[in-house]
């Protein structure tokens, strides 16, 4: 069920113009795709998001965190509830401490992968060079443990201040994140407000060629040059996901606009105009057929929003 003028008149009135409704947020998805949403908040401080989340919980209201979008498929109906954005308020990140070559560095939510990826570069810290060309913000990295093949971020981060479903802050350890591959210990519904990462002080040239090589082999490799949802299914144990799907005869496949990238077939593409239903039929398409062709049954990476 969809806001009522009530409901909306009083966000309205909390928030200002940091709400907006019925966004369609194929603008706000990597692979512009989804319908609207009933309600789009961008907060500019702990407050703000203590704030929402409390009067999300006191109308019993449905609601998600949205960063840049990516490895995020929202549904052609689009989102009945509230969809929280921190990529306006939460930009920030600074060194917060150092011990001879240990460097301690704080950055928000909101704080786009490839903007923090090059700052510590540019400050000659070394270890973000394993989220070079990754999408998103860090907030997001953080949630779902995001990595390339040099590793994951959550090797990196110390500790991450989070705002749960109840509007409660709490700083959660590695040991409470619990990281694993391509996940966390992080509920969908919580938010992601700041982490604090363990970098060392490295070569900025050996950096520089690091991430300059990571980047070669994401664009030798990866559809980088259209709209796409990222990698689509976890690497199941001692496989890849992109030689399963390929050995099951599904690279090129296209329902609608939608199709398995030719480049690398972990990913499905957008072609111009594809509907979230294309992408879940040919999601299900691949899964039905890998499993007939191997014995294994593809997880999912991405997170499925909606109705």
């Amino acid at each position: 069920m969809s806001l009522s003028t009530t409901l909306k008149e009083e966000l309205k009135k909390i928030f200002g113009d940091k709400v907006a409704f019925d966004i369609p947020l194929n603008q706000y998805t990597s692979v512009r795709v989804g319908g609207p949403a009933d309600c789009l908040i961008w907060p500019e401080n702990e407050e703000e998001v203590t704030q929402i989340v409390t009067w999300i919980k006191d109308k019993k209201l449905p609601h998600f965190v949205l960063g840049k979008g990516s490895n995020t498929l929202v549904k052609d109906n689009g989102f009945r509830g509230i969809v929280i954005n921190l990529t306006k308020g939460f930009r920030n990140f600074k060194l917060e401490k150092e011990n001879g070559h240990t460097v301690w560095v704080k950055a928000q939510g909101g704080v786009p992968t490839q903007q923090f990826v090059r700052w510590c570069a540019d400050e000659g810290f070394t270890g973000t060079e394993r989220l070079a060309g990754v999408p998103g913000t860090i907030g997001g990295n953080v949630y779902m443990n995001a990595g390339t093949h040099l590793g994951e971020i959550g090797e990196l981060v110390e500790e991450a201040k989070i705002c749960d479903s109840k509007g409660k802050i709490q700083t959660w350890n590695k040991q409470d994140l619990q990281f694993e591959y391509r996940s966390s210990n992080i509920p969908y519904t919580s938010v992601v407000l700041e982490t604090l990462l363990k970098l060392q002080k490295g070569e900025r040239q050996k950096i520089e060629e690091t991430i300059k090589e990571v980047f070669e082999k994401r664009g030798l490799a990866q559809p980088v040059e259209l709209p796409n949802l990222g990698s689509v299914f976890k690497n199941p144990p001692k496989k890849k996901a992109w030689e399963l799907v390929e050995e099951a005869g599904c690279r090129g496949v296209r329902v609608g606009k939608a199709r398995i990238s030719e480049k690398h077939a972990n990913f499905i593409i957008n072609e111009g105009g594809a509907k979230a239903k294309d992408i879940l039929i040919l999601i299900g398409m691949v899964k039905d057929k890998v499993k007939e062709a191997t014995g294994i049954t593809l997880e999912t990476e991405i997170k499925i929003i909606g109705e």
